[in-house]
């Protein structure tokens, strides 16, 4: 099944070209569940090789040791889920504006395909790569429910205004995902230096790493537990902070370990009525309202 063409938004006007299709990850860091690598894998079909690459930056907007160690054991678990479809990962260190450009003449890429991301040091990143390179550069919303560009093209100002948008278009997108078919195309396999990956990063290391394990599998697990454990009652329990009422989803929707749209497939299904609709409204209206504001608004 292909993506459904809404979500996807040419970033600029070149071709489609012979060569590889390269799927630069960068706000979905997840093999399932993600539109993009779905899209990327459609575009590679049965003949053209399939390469995924992540750019490390040194540093990212205040970003200590805590994130930076929560999220590279999360790629780690990406190379080994593409690995098992035969698909190679890449993971290239410096200022994505430069060096993915790079990458993609290295590869004779045919296209590139990415994540919708509205923060303004993505956009810039995407804007960069757009006029250096010679081919398609391809934006794929996964991480909203309803694309971003779609539900609206202007700025809403409540939760109010984007509600009956969003409900609209909600039969429409909020579907099942395919699933990720592998590779049938001889590539050689890639190693990554993990260690020398943690010495490139430039943070704050008085931050430490937390328990919270990390990574797509355990996004899983938390989700079940969620939803068998803390759902019921969610809509009187989560303003409490001693009742432990929160979905505690978090930090692996931050990473893009965990799709949202899965999280509300599950959550529909779950049969819990009240606090289904509680859960719901923050996870649709009010996060997708705060992706609208940063897409429209350059001040945010």
């Amino acid at each position: 099944m292909p993506v459904n063409e809404k979500r996807i938004f040419a970033l600029n006007d070149a071709h489609i070209s012979n060569g590889p299709i390269i799927y630069w990850m960068s706000r979905e860091q997840r093999v399932n569940d993600n539109w993009a690598l779905l899209h990327a894998r459609d575009l590679a079909g049965t003949s053209r090789p399939l390469v995924v690459v992540f750019c490390l930056a040194p540093s990212f907007l205040g970003a200590t040791l805590r994130q930076y160690d929560f999220m590279l054991k999360g790629l780690e678990e990406v190379s080994r889920e593409l690995a098992k479809l035969t698909i190679p990962f890449f993971i290239c260190t410096g200022d994505p504006g430069q060096e993915i450009p790079l990458f993609v003449s290295r590869n004779n890429a045919g296209a590139v395909v990415t994540d919708f991301d509205p923060i303004r040091i993505k956009q810039k990143w995407q804007k960069e790569v757009a006029t250096k390179i010679r081919v398609r550069l391809i934006e794929v919303d996964g991480q909203n429910i309803i694309p971003a560009r779609i539900v609206s093209d202007k700025q809403e100002y409540s939760a109010r205004t984007i509600r009956p948008k969003i409900h609209r278009l909600s039969n429409e997108f909020l579907e099942e995902y395919p699933t990720l078919a592998p590779l049938n195309v001889d590539m050689d396999p890639n190693t990554i230096r993990w260690a020398a990956l943690r010495e490139f990063i430039e943070v704050d290391e008085s931050v430490q790493p937390v328990n919270l394990v990390p990574g797509e599998k355990a996004a899983q697990n938390a989700l079940s537990t969620f939803v068998a454990t803390r759902l019921e009652g969610y809509a009187f329990r989560r303003n409490d902070p001693n009742a432990e009422g929160t979905s505690r989803l978090s930090a692996y929707f931050h990473f893009g370990q965990l799709s949202t749209q899965r999280v509300a497939l599950e959550v529909v299904f779950s049969g819990i009525g009240e606090d289904k609709e509680s859960y719901l409204e923050e996870l649709i209206v009010r996060r997708e309202l705060a992706n609208n504001f940063c897409l429209h608004n350059p001040q945010y």
